[in-house]
């Protein structure tokens, strides 16, 4: 049996530090205080995603609702234009941001931070989700936004809000971008790596308890 835990620990070791590190983005709605807050946490693997083209210049600070099939889109780049974007692979399923992920559009937020983003992509022309960004933000192949928006004296309705969790994860590579309304204490892990790490922990605290 030890042989057989020893095996299985290894190779989930082995499985962790072979596979190319996935993480992710979330884009966190929060309603507080009679405001509504946007603060963006984790990072994104740009190496686990697939480059193509990014939309340039926002119009502002804010959301926009589009008729599927386009995507729902958000953005900021007031400190400079997207020059860099990445989609995902093909077969990932997309349908979290189509239609009804903002009921309405609303712009002119009071923003902080040095990053600049769209939530999407236009391959052909169509809005599609994704990620544009600053290529020069882009450290050892990832990106990390620090952006937060608030807007005084709002609320989810203002905004055509509906509180949930949508998020879209590449389907090769686990790589995720999550737009989270009304839930805060959300973290960044990809969940085929916990699987992992918990396996690996297990086998070790089995191992450790028979040997003793």
């Amino acid at each position: 049996m030890n042989k057989l835990i020893k095996a299985i620990v290894s190779a989930a070791v082995l499985s962790l530090l072979s596979m190319q590190a996935s993480a992710g983005v979330i884009f966190s709605f929060i309603e507080t205080g009679g405001n509504v807050e946007m603060q963006t946490s984790g990072s994104l693997n740009t190496e686990n995603l697939v480059e193509t083209s990014s939309f340039g210049v926002w119009s502002g600070i804010g959301i926009e609702t589009n008729a599927a099939p386009q995507s729902d889109i958000m953005g900021d780049t007031i400190n400079s234009p997207t020059d860099i974007g990445f989609g995902f692979s093909d077969g990932t399923d997309l349908s979290p941001w189509i239609g009804d992920l903002f009921t309405l559009s609303r712009f002119g937020l009071i923003r902080t931070g040095t990053t600049s983003f769209t939530t999407y992509v236009r391959p052909n022309g169509v809005r599609t989700p994704g990620i544009s960004m600053v290529e020069s933000d882009i450290v050892n192949g990832f990106w990390t936004p620090d952006v937060s928006w608030l807007s005084v004296g709002s609320t989810f309705a203002d905004f055509g809000l509906i509180e949930g969790d949508y998020t879209i994860t590449d389907i090769q590579t686990g790589e995720f971008i999550s737009i989270i309304v009304g839930d805060p204490n959300v973290e960044v892990n990809s969940p085929a790596t916990l699987a992992l790490m918990g396996l690996a922990l297990f086998g070790l605290g089995f191992v450790r308890k028979r040997a003793q």
